[in-house]
């Protein structure tokens, strides 16, 4: 139930930036900072269980895994904070891009959290 009210969550936040796009220029190149929030993605699937084979690494290596998920949530959040303020005239705007962003990194980086260490 909780996986189909964050997919409607997140297709809500998608359909609120593609109609609220501003059409300023000036706008629009504030908008570009939100480019950044590639990083926790790279971030969360770079020390995820997707790339580094956690059965044949040891357990600080696996803490080091969980960290760096952790970790990426964390970014996200600052660099959506950050996007939202920085983008004057199209906080809407940033605000939904945040929340496009958060919901499928933070499902990632549960899944990754949970197949790292099974008995989270």
């Amino acid at each position: 139930m909780l996986i189909w009210a964050l997919l409607l969550a997140w297709i809500g936040s998608v359909v609120i930036v593609v109609r609220s796009f501003p059409k300023a220029p000036e706008v629009r190149r504030r908008l570009h900072a939100l480019l950044f929030m590639i990083i926790p993605w790279g971030l969360a699937i770079l020390s995820g269980p997707f790339v580094i084979d956690h059965h044949a690494v040891g357990t600080h290596i696996r803490e080091r895994m969980m960290i760096g998920q952790y970790a990426a949530m964390a970014l996200l959040c600052f660099m959506a904070a950050v996007g939202i303020v920085r983008a004057r005239g199209a906080r809407r705007c940033a605000s939904a891009i945040s929340v496009a962003n958060f919901i499928p990194v933070f499902l990632l980086v549960c899944v990754s959290v949970m197949i790292i260490d099974a008995g989270s």
